[in-house]
């Protein structure tokens, strides 16, 4: 409609200037542009008689489709949003999860450490003790062995003094006073 008033103004106004035109002498043929109007409007009408459905259709198709499009996005762009917002909740409590974890091990390391330093101070006292043990054990074997040579040393010593106080006589004289002692007795 907005289409057939602005091709009727356009006729209206070729009209007017024909007019003016064949007013100054010149002679417009009349009969064979209204006859062409008319083919010009029976041909655009055919067009949109013909066309104007197909045109309509695909149009609407094409509104339809394109509406269509629009909602399947703006529920995808919401899926995704709704997935963004639980991806950055589990990150959130990944990493929370990660910070227990993290101390959780400072907990046990620090406890792995201080059971090996009182395992090293435990088995440090044990190797001390037996050490000092050892250590005892081996003056003892050293004072036992300093006092049998000693011993030895004394006994031989004393073996001598008396073997160069006592001549070959001197030592008959003692077995027989020994002897004498036994007997007597």
């Amino acid at each position: 409609m907005k289409y057939i008033s602005s091709l009727a103004l356009v006729v209206l106004v070729c009209m007017t200037a024909d007019c003016a035109y064949a007013a100054e002498g010149h002679g417009l043929p009349w009969g064979n542009f209204a006859l062409r109007m008319l083919n010009l409007f029976i041909f655009l009408g055919i067009l949109w008689y013909a066309g104007g459905k197909l045109v309509k259709g695909f149009l609407a198709k094409h509104q339809a489709q394109v509406k269509e499009e629009l909602d399947t996005a703006k529920e995808l762009k919401q899926k995704a949003e709704k997935n963004l917002a639980d991806a950055e909740e589990k990150l959130r409590s990944v990493e929370g999860e990660c910070a227990k974890l993290l101390e959780e091990g400072r907990k046990q390391a620090e406890a792995i450490k201080t059971a090996i330093i009182s395992d090293a101070q435990k088995q440090a006292e044990r190797i001390i003790e037996q050490a000092k043990l050892a250590a005892e054990q081996d003056v003892k074997s050293e004072v036992q062995k300093i006092k049998a040579q000693m011993a030895d040393e004394i006994v031989a010593a004393m073996e001598k003094e008396i073997a160069s106080r006592l001549d070959k006589n001197g030592h008959n004289a003692l077995i027989e006073k020994s002897l004498s002692k036994v007997v007597f007795s």
